[in-house]
């Protein structure tokens, strides 16, 4: 995907639309190298101060475009069904265990039978993270089969924190040791998770040592490889220290961008700027063009207040929804190429850098690097 020859060409001819580029590209770049958060607070800012740029609350299609183009003016739509949704009152809100299980689970691309199941077991995760009731019961309450609730369990249970979905201890300890790296001590140490827990509480290390054949040091050294790299609360970090709730933005950091699996494949969604859906307040619209049409009747400065006004609120439209573009474009080629990688691991890693990116794109590494310093994505598995 590369930009149109004609603009480079246009941009080479017309040094008077270079000069008209120059300072949009510079816009461009300064918002490009905003992190989510300071996104928001800055499309708040500009919301503050210019009376001609207002929030556009009538829904648009779902296939946002990034294109740039002035033609829309609405970028992206509310997704809160809530009339009184306050996007900025939002960017400060606490970050449940259940939301963040919540928005994990619509990466998943299910059927929506399968998120339906998802979205009652999530709503039966306690604060600590562990599933409060059986497969049966959900199976009942949603008129579905056992087996169903236990696989989309079983896929929640791959969510992060890991050991989330856990039904007990012992469920939480094992989910966790079986995403680590593969080792002795790792594989003693499910051994004692699933056959003695009791015991290596109780510290009872002979006892364990020799049930399982092994010697008393083995046992420890398993012992201390469950310290180290478990914990049986997955989901406390979600809690704060003062209130018990959930824990502040700060301290779980919110993704950019959420990279979700379809039937298709992949696809990338930028964060929370579908709640900034922006357009030209209709009032100074309508006055500009008033003002256009009429010689007289308005003085010089109310003529040149709406013209800068309405120019701003254009201009800042045009830019933020191609800082969109050009950022969900980048977010794209990596994960075209990186797809192997994401759904399979390590080992399917495929050689990608900013310069490959840039020479994709037709933009330069500098822009690349602006777009992906600071932010964060979601992947399909929730991390």
């Amino acid at each position: 995907m590369s930009m149109d020859p004609r603009i480079h060409a246009s941009l080479g001819v017309n040094p008077q639309l270079h000069q008209r580029m120059v300072p949009k590209l510079m816009m461009v770049n300064a918002l490009l190298v905003l992190p989510l958060h300071q996104l928001l607070a800055r499309i708040e800012q500009e919301l503050s101060e210019n009376p001609a740029l207002e929030l556009d609350e009538v829904p648009a299609s779902a296939d946002a475009d990034w294109s740039g183009d002035e033609g829309g003016q609405s970028l992206t739509n509310w997704t809160p069904d809530d009339e009184e949704f306050d996007p900025f009152a939002r960017m400060a809100a606490p970050v449940s265990l259940q939301e963040h299980l919540l928005m994990t689970l619509q990466a998943q691309g299910l059927s929506a039978r399968d998120h339906a199941i998802g979205e009652r077991l999530i709503g039966y995760i306690n604060d600590n993270g562990y599933m409060e009731a059986t497969a049966v019961q959900v199976a009942q309450e949603l008129n579905a089969e056992v087996e169903e609730v236990e696989a989309v369990l079983a896929r929640i249970q791959r969510f992060e924190p890991v050991g989330v979905g856990a039904r007990n201890v012992e469920e939480c300890l094992l989910l966790q040791l079986r995403v680590m790296e593969p080792g002795a001590a790792n594989r003693l140490a499910q051994r004692l998770v699933e056959t003695h827990l009791p015991d290596l509480a109780a510290r009872r290390f002979e006892k364990v040592a020799k049930d399982l054949g092994v010697t008393i040091p083995e046992v420890k050294d398993a012992h201390e490889f469950v310290k180290a790299n478990c914990y049986p609360y997955p989901g406390e970090r979600y809690r704060s220290e003062q209130d018990g709730g959930a824990v502040r933005p700060a301290e779980v950091a919110r993704p950019d961008v959420i990279i979700r699996q379809t039937e298709e494949g992949f696809a990338v969604e930028l964060c929370r700027q579908d709640a900034f859906a922006l357009r030209v307040n209709a009032f100074y619209g309508d006055l500009r063009r008033q003002m256009r049409r009429a010689a007289s009747g308005y003085s010089d400065k109310s003529r040149d207040h709406v013209r800068d006004y309405v120019g701003r609120a254009k201009l800042f439209i045009e830019v933020l929804a191609r800082r969109n573009w050009t950022f969900a474009s980048i977010v794209k080629t990596i994960v075209q190429t990186q797809w192997e990688f994401i759904q399979r691991g390590e080992a399917h890693m495929k050689p990608l850098t900013k310069a490959m990116i840039a020479a994709e794109l037709g933009i330069s590494e500098s822009t690349v690097s602006r777009a992906l310093d600071g932010k964060f994505a979601q992947l399909p598995s929730g991390r």
